[in-house]
């Protein structure tokens, strides 16, 4: 397989990107233009079904001209798919189209070269995401504040959560900054208590008993 150097070039910087995706919500905002940028196309769509829940997520980025292409779904154009299968209960599936020039056989080697990183990213988010204790509703925590709390729960440090997060460890300490006063704690065990249902929440606790003078 003959894959131009600056085709290889855009692949790797892709990967490199793909693997500091921050959470699953953001992955395919953050991978759609990218692989747009490496197989040049009109839109590029991305489906996903949970087949546990149910759920359909689908996404769409179109690259900006005066005579849009149809979506991929109208099948008026060229097309190549990529299906990714990140666990058994998760499956997405890649879809790009544009209106001239089928897609050649060097484009659909590199579509099934990215297809590893995109899938191993994708796990990694979804693992991530179940890692992170379930909320109560009315606590008002970010996508990141959970994945770092969740972090936390699992025993990691500062500079652990840092790495895995590809964030710095001040970063890290400010997020856990907002969660102590998101859920009115003190610390690390209290956050991690707190959001494991060990402690009940503020204002519950009953009447306090007056400071003795």
């Amino acid at each position: 397989m003959y894959v131009p150097l600056d085709t290889v070039r855009h692949v790797v910087s892709f990967v490199d990107s793909v693997a500091t995706v921050p959470d699953h919500q953001h992955f395919a905002d953050s991978s759609l233009p990218r692989l747009a940028a490496i197989l040049p196309c009109d839109v590029v769509t991305y489906h996903e079904v949970d087949l546990t829940s149910g759920r359909l997520r689908r996404l769409e980025f179109r690259r900006p001209t005066r005579n849009p292409a149809p979506s991929a779904a109208d099948g008026a154009h060229f097309q190549a798919t990529l299906s990714l299968r990140p666990a058994p209960d998760l499956r997405a599936v890649v879809a790009l189209g544009r209106a001239v020039h089928p897609f050649s056989d060097v484009e659909h080697d590199v579509l099934e070269v990215v297809a590893a990183p995109l899938t191993a990213a994708l796990r990694r988010l979804r693992e991530r995401d179940r890692a992170v204790p379930r909320l109560d509703g009315d606590i008002p925590l970010t996508v990141r504040e959970r994945q770092v709390v969740g972090l936390v729960a699992r025993g990691r440090t500062n500079d652990a959560i840092a790495h895995e997060l590809a964030v710095s460890p001040r970063t890290v300490a400010k997020h856990l900054e907002h969660v102590y006063r998101k859920l009115e704690v003190a610390g690390r065990a209290a956050a991690v208590a707190r959001l494991l249902g060990q402690t009940p929440r503020p204002g519950l606790q009953g009447p306090r008993h007056p400071r003795s003078s």
